[in-house]
C-alpha cells in the first residue's frame, strides 16, 4: 500500500496520511507501476475514482487544488475528463471552493479543453455543469457546444443567474411530460400520443418540445413489463429520481392513474382540463403545513376573542385534501406545530390530519423560526441531504400559518427576525449543496385579525427574499367568505397553494 494506492483506493485515513507524509509530499505524481496511478497525483486519484471523503481530507490537509499530474493536468481537469461515480458534483463543489481554475487549458490537452468542454463532451451532468457555470468557467465555444447537443436539461443550467430554478423547473416539465405517457397506459395502451394529448388536455403541453422529447425517446409500449422498462429507464437517463428516489415509477404511475380517475369527478374544480398541469405540479412538491399553535391562537388568548384554531382545523382540512388528491395514499402531508409535537406526523390523511388537529390545544409562544429550524428544515432537508445521505425524496413547499409575531419569552433566543434568518440560512444551504434553490419554497399565511402580525408579515414580505411568498389576504376571513360554495372556496384555495409553485407573487 501507498499514498496514491490508498487515495485511488478511497481507503486512505488522516492517521495513514500523516505516516506517508513523512516520506514523501502530498503533491507528488505517482511512480508507482502496474496500480493504474503512474503519473497522478493523490488528489487527482481520489477525485478521478469519486472518492469525495479522501478529496476533503486531502484538501484540509494542505494538498494543492491544481498540482499538476501528468501532461499538466489539474484535477478538475482529470476529474471532468474521466471522472467515475456517484459523487462527482460534490467533489467538482470541493475543488472549486479549495479554488480550482475552472478555464485550465493548455493547446496540448484535447485541443486546449475546459473542464467544462470535457464535460460537456463526455458525461454530461447538469449539476457538475451548472457548478463549472457558476464559478465562471463558461467560455464562447463551451456555449456553442452547449447548444449544438440540444438537451434542455443543460439549457437550464447554463445561464443560472438568469434563469434561477430553471434545473427544477426542468425536473419537473420533464416529469409532466412522463405522465402525459403514462395517461396513455393508464387509459388505453393503445391509444396514440396525439389522442392522449386530446383526451386529457394539458394547457401548453400540445406542441411543447419537452412532449415531443418524451414521446421519440419512450415508444409505444406492447406489454405492461416493457411500459414499466421503458419509464425506468427514462428516469434513470435524464435523473428524476433526484428527489423521487424511492419508487419513482411507482409514484409517476400512482399519480397519472389519479389525475385520469379526478377527470371523471364533475363535483371537483381539480378534475377540470385546465387544471391538469398544475395539479400535478402541486403533486410533485411534498407538503408541510406549518401551524401556528400559540396562546393566541384561542379566543380567550386574543384580544378580538377569535377562535383562530378552530378556523385553522377547517383550513388545514381543506388544504390537505387539494395536496393529496392525486399522489398515492402512503405520501400524504407533514404535519407540524410551534408548541405541541404530536407522534407520526409525517404522511398524514385526511382522517388522521382532524384527529390530530382535533386533539391539539394551544399553548406556548410563537417560537416560529426556531421551530422551523428544528422540527421542518433539521429532520426533512438538512440530514436528508448530506455527504452521506440522499435521501430528499420531493422538493418541498412549506406552508406557514401564524396569526402573530415571532416571540419567544424571556428564555428563548427567538427574535422578530429568526424566520427571515432560518429561510435565509436555507436558501444558502441549498446553493452550498448543489442543490436548485426551488428546493424549498414558502407559503407564509396570516390567520386572525392582529394588526402586528399583518404589519411583521408585510416587513417580511418587503425583504424580497427568494423563494417565499406571503399570501395577501387573512386566510379566515375569506375561508369563511366562500365556505357556503363548496367549488368556489376550492378554486380559491386551490389558487392559493399554486402560487409559490408557479412563482405568482400576489399584489
Amino acid at each position: 500500500m501507498s499514498l496514491h494506492s490508498d487515495a485511488a483506493a478511497g481507503v486512505l485515513t488522516h492517521a495513514a496520511l500523516n505516516n506517508y507524509l513523512n516520506t514523501c509530499k502530498i503533491n507528488e505524481p505517482s511512480t508507482e507501476k502496474g496500480n493504474g496511478t503512474i503519473g497522478l497525483t493523490p488528489l487527482a486519484l481520489a477525485a478521478r475514482n469519486g472518492h469525495v471523503d479522501i478529496v476533503r481530507l486531502l484538501l484540509e490537509k494542505g494538498a494543492m487544488v491544481d498540482a499538476l499530474s501528468s501532461q499538466l493536468r489539474t484535477p478538475l481537469w482529470i476529474m471532468t475528463a474521466r471522472g467515475q461515480g456517484d459523487n462527482r458534483a460534490e467533489i467538482v463543489q470541493l475543488l472549486l471552493r479549495y479554488g480550482a481554475d475552472p478555464k485550465y487549458s493548455l493547446p496540448t490537452l484535447q485541443n486546449g479543453s475546459t473542464p467544462l468542454e470535457n464535460e460537456l463532451k463526455q458525461r454530461k451532468d447538469p449539476d457538475v455543469i451548472r457548478l463549472l457555470v457558476q464559478n465562471g468557467g463558461k467560455t464562447d465555444k463551451v456555449t456553442s457546444l452547449a447548444a449544438s447537443l440540444g438537451v434542455p436539461e443543460i439549457d437550464a443550467v447554463m445561464e443560472p443567474f438568469k434563469q434561477r430554478g430553471n434545473v427544477l423547473e426542468t425536473i419537473v416539465s420533464l416529469i409532466i411530460a412522463v405522465i402525459l405517457y403514462i395517461f396513455g397506459w393508464v387509459h388505453n395502451a393503445a391509444l396514440a400520443a396525439g389522442s392522449i394529448l386530446k383526451k386529457y388536455p394539458i394547457s401548453g403541453r400540445m406542441n411543447s418540445s419537452m412532449v415531443k422529447k418524451v414521446h421519440e425517446a419512450l415508444p409505444p409500449p406492447k406489454t405492461k413489463e416493457e411500459f414499466k422498462k421503458n419509464i425506468g429507464d427514462f428516469v434513470a437517463k435524464h435523473k428524476l429520481g433526484k428527489f423521487f428516489r424511492d419508487d419513482s415509477q411507482q409514484l409517476l404511475e400512482s399519480i397519472a392513474a389519479k389525475a385520469v380517475e379526478l377527470q371523471r369527478d364533475t363535483t371537483s374544480v381539480l378534475g377540470q382540463p385546465e387544471n391538469s398541469e398544475n395539479l400535478i405540479k402541486l403533486a410533485l412538491y411534498q407538503p408541510v403545513i406549518y401551524c401556528d399553535d400559540s396562546r393566541s391562537m384561542d379566543p380567550m388568548g386574543n384580544n378580538d376573542g377569535e377562535n383562530r384554531m378552530g378556523d385553522q382545523r377547517d383550513l388545514v382540512r381543506r388544504v390537505a385534501s387539494i395536496c393529496t388528491r392525486i399522489v398515492p395514499d402512503e405520501l400524504g402531508v407533514h404535519l407540524r406545530f410551534i408548541n405541541n409535537e404530536p407522534d407520526n406526523s409525517d404522511n398524514l390523511s385526511i382522517d388522521e390530519i382532524q384527529n390530530i388537529m382535533d386533539q391539539v390545544r394551544p399553548l406556548g409562544c410563537t417560537e416560529i423560526g426556531t421551530q422551523l429550524r428544528n422540527r421542518i428544515l433539521q429532520p426533512l432537508l438538512y440530514s436528508q441531504y448530506n455527504d452521506n445521505v440522499k435521501n430528499l425524496k420531493r422538493p418541498l413547499l412549506i406552508s406557514i400559518i401564524t396569526d402573530g409575531i415571532p416571540y419567544g419569552g424571556s428564555k428563548s433566543l427567538e427574535t422578530r427576525d429568526t424566520l427571515r434568518d432560518e429561510i435565509k440560512k436555507c436558501q444558502e444551504y441549498l446553493l452550498e449543496n448543489g442543490l436548485p434553490s426551488r428546493t424549498v419554497i414558502f407559503q407564509i399565511s396570516q390567520i386572525g385579525s392582529d394588526k402586528n402580525s399583518k404589519e411583521f408579515l408585510q416587513s417580511l414580505k418587503e425583504e424580497n427574499l427568494e423563494n417565499v411568498y406571503i399570501t395577501a389576504q387573512q386566510l379566515d376571513s375569506k375561508f369563511r367568505e366562500l365556505r357556503k360554495n363548496e367549488k368556489d372556496l376550492e378554486a380559491w384555495l386551490f389558487e392559493t397553494l399554486l402560487e409559490p409553485i408557479l412563482d405568482k407573487r400576489p399584489s
